[in-house]
């Protein structure tokens, strides 16, 4: 085993490190999308192919580890994108953000986060 290379081992997230990880990811997002003036669409844009105004989002410069994580939630069902939005960027209660985003209900929100979650840890 000593003659493994660093990178054949599988690194494998865990819940705890990856809800660290999203927590900073919509601590940026919704920095850059109140703050900084763009319209809340600003992180659908990049998830979208071909609508609304990308020219705004691309002036934005993302960190590394935001983008990379970005890059992986892009891959996701739209309603898991739509839940780690209501729970990560939205600064709202999970029933506020429900109903913000779309979700029929609080419940239906933690099913996608969950499924989501799940998601995210398979593919990193």
């Amino acid at each position: 085993m000593d003659n493994v290379m660093p990178e054949q081992v599988n690194k494998q997230i865990n819940i705890k490190a990856l809800r660290s990880e999203l927590k900073a990811w919509g601590k940026f997002w919704r920095k850059k999308e109140s703050v900084n003036g763009f319209a809340s669409s600003s992180i659908r844009e990049r998830y979208d192919s071909g609508n609304g105004d990308k020219n705004r989002a691309e002036n934005i410069y993302v960190p590394g580890q935001v983008e990379e994580l970005t890059h992986f939630i892009s891959r996701l069902r739209p309603e898991c994108i739509r839940a780690l939005r209501a729970r990560y960027v939205v600064d709202k209660p999970l029933d506020s953000a429900a109903t913000l985003m779309g979700f029929d209900s609080k419940r239906s929100l933690q099913f996608w986060l969950a499924k989501a979650e799940r998601g995210l840890i398979s593919t990193m």
